[in-house]
């Protein structure tokens, strides 16, 4: 639907096309009119489809800047944290709007002062949410009116629901409650209901998935020609942007060190790296001036960046959910994209074809000569 036929300010359209929106996606089509009525809703929506944008909108439509803390935003990364912030900003009609992202390892005396301040948004991870209403207590929640959960079935993954019960308990009655999540499970619905008031029920078809994105397997015979085949395709294809997934921390230096060793432009990230680290290499990447990021599934959630050309699952995702999530990192915005993934087994082979299967895509054997 064309972005003038739905119910927002002339102030909001305007921004939003300045920013590039002229169409919106099934979910924030879905979403945006119910969260402008005031509804609760329980939103399921995979990544690469514009949900961020779903919640963001409508809530910054309904919103005047006070400078205190209005909405809450929990996520499951930092990553996340900043990307979702960087968006506020971006979505906002409000040319004063003061956003912050609260997260572990940054430094809590700044956010503080930032609280002190004045806020009006607030994303952050459950932990340091915690921090700062409970220990330091520069989180007044006396003004909140949106409650966000994203990615709630991430949150449950990592065992973050006795941290986000904690903060709900807390939080004003009166407050329109939003969760999103990739897949909604009895755990998600029932968790969600429990602090949502009659919530609207959100499913978006599975083919709601980046529809630009070509999916394709090359079949490896041992690791070593796996490692050869990759350096022979990115090698021979000088792309802007590539995301190579491996399932362990080591996997990943081993890789970037041996990309290193063939002279590419390439860095990595993972969970043991420092914030300020993890930081630089997204900045790096995002300016292209490194083409090639080595990542475990810490980048596959959280991370928007523009004409990513190719996706490679250099070891095969852990679970279904892990390869949605990685090649939604390409074919975004209307963008194309490809998704190539290296199959060790009949059996990987097989799961392959499933998840295409399940989420209603073609997968296709890549043809270019590699090894």
């Amino acid at each position: 639907m064309n972005l003038e036929n739905i119910t927002l300010s002339e102030k909001t359209k305007k921004n939003l096309r300045q920013t590039g929106y002229q169409q919106l996606t099934n979910i924030q089509l879905q979403t945006i009119p119910l969260v402008l009525e005031g509804r609760d809703i329980i939103a399921q929506s995979q990544t690469g489809t514009g949900k961020t944008a779903a919640f963001l909108i409508p809530i910054l439509e309904k919103l005047e800047v006070i400078f205190k803390p209005q909405v809450l935003i929990l996520v499951p990364t930092r990553e996340l944290a900043l990307q979702v912030s960087e968006e506020a900003r971006k979505l906002s009609p409000h040319n004063n709007l003061r956003v912050l992202a609260v997260f572990g390892q940054d430094s809590i005396r700044e956010q503080s002062k930032s609280f002190r301040r004045g806020v009006d948004v607030i994303i952050g991870t459950t932990g340091r949410v915690i921090d700062h209403i409970f220990k330091q207590k520069t989180f007044c929640l006396d003004y909140l009116k949106f409650v966000v959960l994203d990615e709630v079935d991430e949150m449950i993954n990592r065992g973050f629901l006795a941290d986000v019960e904690k903060i709900l308990k807390r939080v004003p009655a009166k407050r329109q409650t939003l969760f999103f999540s990739a897949t909604v499970s009895d755990e998600v619905e029932g968790f969600a209901r429990k602090f949502a008031k009659n919530p609207s029920l959100i499913t978006n078809p599975t083919n709601d998935l980046p529809s630009n994105t070509e999916h394709y397997f090359i079949e490896i015979a041992s690791p070593r020609q796996k490692k050869q085949n990759l350096v022979n395709f990115l090698s021979a294809n000088q792309l802007d942007s590539v995301i190579v997934f491996a399932n362990t921390k080591r996997k990943v230096e081993e890789i970037k060190n041996n990309l290193l060793d063939n002279h590419l432009r390439v860095d990595c990230i993972h969970s043991d790296l420092s914030q300020n680290r993890r930081t630089r290499v997204f900045q790096n990447f995002r300016a292209k001036k490194i083409s090639l990021l080595i990542a475990t599934d810490v980048a596959a959630r959280g991370l928007d960046i523009k004409d990513i050309s190719y996706v490679i699952n250099y070891d095969f995702p852990q679970n279904r959910e892990f390869y949605i999530h990685r090649t939604g990192r390409t074919g975004r915005a209307g963008a194309s994209g490809k998704a190539i993934t290296f199959i060790n087994s009949p059996r990987e082979k097989s799961q392959l074809l499933n998840i295409a299967r399940q989420r209603n895509f073609k997968v296709k054997k890549f043809n270019q000569f590699l090894a």
